[in-house]
């Protein structure tokens, strides 16, 4: 608890002991309460069914919340190894972990907002979005201390692999739709 306290209130201090120790099991745990936040905040706004339907769905986000930031760990290091910056990826793991620990905030706003206003699912949305900024405050402030640059490059390189799946994602929808339209074309020639 001591550690999770020193890395929202003293980060060198977090960042030391993380050094020292590695701790990745706390740093799955991090990862896994921070996507059982997610879900839970998800299915109080009811965006998610609840349970029992909902634990296959719950089973899915924790196993793609631990895969996704592994690869996001994998790809941030390899960014800042290319960078010439050196680090620690298991180190990194951790941290990012810790920071996903925010997500539990976004759980009392939804069930707070609910109470006071259950049609304004916009409140909803922005409770969202500003948690999920935090977060990803962390993880910069994460990646600026641990691989010791600045602010600014810790952005840069931590929104490297988001625009790279957004741009993905992005690239396979486009194809899709030119299949389906070239699909329909062979189909009315």
């Amino acid at each position: 608890m001591e550690l999770v306290y020193d890395f929202f209130e003293d980060s060198a201090e977090a960042i030391a002991a993380v050094r020292s120790r590695r701790p990745l099991g706390l740093g799955v745990l991090g990862w896994l309460l921070g996507a059982l936040s997610f879900f839970a905040a998800m299915a109080v706004s009811g965006r998610v069914s609840p349970l029992p339907w909902g634990g296959l769905e719950l089973a899915f986000c924790l196993l793609w919340e631990l895969a996704t930031g592994c690869a996001l760990v994998a790809f941030v290091h390899l960014i800042a190894d290319f960078q010439g910056r050196r680090g620690s990826a298991s180190e990194l793991f951790v941290l990012f972990g810790l920071a996903d620990l925010a997500w539990a905030l976004v759980v009392p706003a939804v069930f707070i907002l609910t109470a006071v206003c259950p049609r304004a699912h916009w409140l909803l949305a922005a409770s969202f979005l500003i948690v999920g900024y935090y977060n990803l405050s962390l993880k910069a402030r994460c990646l600026r201390d641990a691989y010791q640059m600045s602010l600014g490059r810790a952005w840069v390189t931590l929104a490297l692999p988001y625009l790279a799946a957004f741009l993905a994602g992005a690239l396979v929808f486009s194809l899709a739709i030119a299949s389906l339209l070239l699909q329909i074309l062979k189909g009315l020639g």
